[in-house]
């Protein structure tokens, strides 16, 4: 057995992290949404839980954090919101650990929802994911950190994510796919490449170019009904590790980005010991967002009249946050470069854009803005 499988690596460390930052995010959402009465986690590769350098692992990590959200907002969840938690890992071992680890360390969700723990082939559990029946009360978590990558498909991501409730988050080892991505081998590989890459698969100029085009691959392959994204990790000079996020739902997407800006706050991409130096893993410098050219495509994009929820969209959708946009909208208000009028035709309050979710969730127009 390797060691990384035994006492997680720094990289893997940073998985559990980005999961988390994402996870309080979404649960907490979830937990006060009115019309959400039960979430579902599923954790595919759960592994053992506590590794032996005592490191805490994905399991551990979702469960501590249910307990969290729910002492935190018990009034609102008790009685109207269930968590259902499956922890699956095909080594039998790994599970009976798993459990005497969740036994001593007292995290079970009794009051809340269940638990289950299970030791399932992969490709017999993701056909059971991708058959189950949801309703628009309930959302699901799947969170996939394979041993390697042979068993997976995009075609199973989107059968997972077909009944629109549902969000995924995959981690490749893409620093050994891209290794072997121009000889296409083993087989599994390159049909995995040939699967999400199409026409380029084999053409990737760096390792970053790879997770690049697997991830432009995937949103091609999902375009109009999912988004995609990347946490790119860096482990050593040139070997990356990548965390890819699905979902049907715009604000599950915002959701996703915020987590990455939390880590990387200059350039919203990813985690490299670069960007700590000397510094505790979970403790990182406040860095100036590079939003230079973000900036340079909202001004093509509001060269015509845009809705506020246009502007909140197109925001998105390039993988930045609604306060980098309205940083932006500010600075070329002040210099008397922006027209920003409200759906009566008035001029809005100055610095008032109504971009945020709040305002555009319900899908209607309150502004229009445009460049002068």
């Amino acid at each position: 057995m390797k060691d990384s499988q035994i006492n997680p690596q720094e990289h893997s460390e940073i998985k559990v992290l980005i999961l988390r930052k994402y996870l309080e995010k979404y649960l907490s959402i979830l937990s006060l949404a009115a019309h959400v009465n039960e979430v579902e986690v599923y954790d595919l590769f759960c592994g053992e839980g506590v590794y032996e350098n005592g490191k805490e692992g994905s399991p551990i990590i979702i469960l501590k954090l249910i307990n969290e959200i729910y002492a935190k907002n018990a009034p609102q969840i008790k009685g109207k919101l269930t968590f259902k938690c499956q922890f699956n890992d095909r080594n039998i071992d790994k599970i009976e650990k798993l459990k005497k680890s969740l036994k001593i360390k007292d995290l079970h969700i009794d009051k809340i929802g269940t638990v289950n723990c299970t030791s399932s082939d992969y490709n017999e559990i993701k056909q059971q994911l991708s058959n189950r029946r949801t309703t628009s009360n309930k959302r699901t978590f799947i969170f996939i950190d394979p041993y390697g990558y042979k068993d997976i498909s995009i075609v199973d991501i989107e059968n997972m994510l077909s009944d629109k409730h549902t969000e995924v988050l995959l981690f490749l080892p893409t620093q050994f796919m891209y290794r072997f991505e121009k000889n296409a081998t083993p087989e599994s590989l390159q049909n995995f490449l040939n699967e999400a890459m199409k026409n380029d698969a084999g053409n990737s100029k760096s390792p970053i170019n790879f997770i690049n085009n697997l991830r432009d691959g995937f949103a091609n392959r999902l375009k109009g009904k999912h988004y995609v994204d990347s946490f790119i990790i860096t482990r050593d000079i040139k070997q990356y590790f990548s965390m890819f996020f699905f979902t049907s739902h715009i604000y599950g997407f915002e959701k996703f980005l915020e987590a990455k800006w939390d880590i990387d706050e200059q350039q919203g991409r990813g985690w490299s010991p670069i960007h700590v130096g000397q510094q505790d893993l979970f403790n990182q410098v406040q860095t100036k967002p590079n939003t230079d050219h973000f900036e340079e495509n909202l001004l093509v994009f509001l060269k015509e009249k845009r809705t506020n929820i246009e502007v909140h969209n197109f925001t998105i959708e390039n993988r930045h946050l609604i306060p980098h946009a309205n940083t932006i909208l500010k600075e070329l208000q002040n210099s008397n470069r922006l027209q920003v009028t409200l759906d009566d035709g008035k001029d809005a309050r100055k610095g008032s854009f109504y971009i945020g979710w709040n305002e555009v969730k319900s899908n209607k127009i309150k502004s229009n803005i445009l460049i002068k």
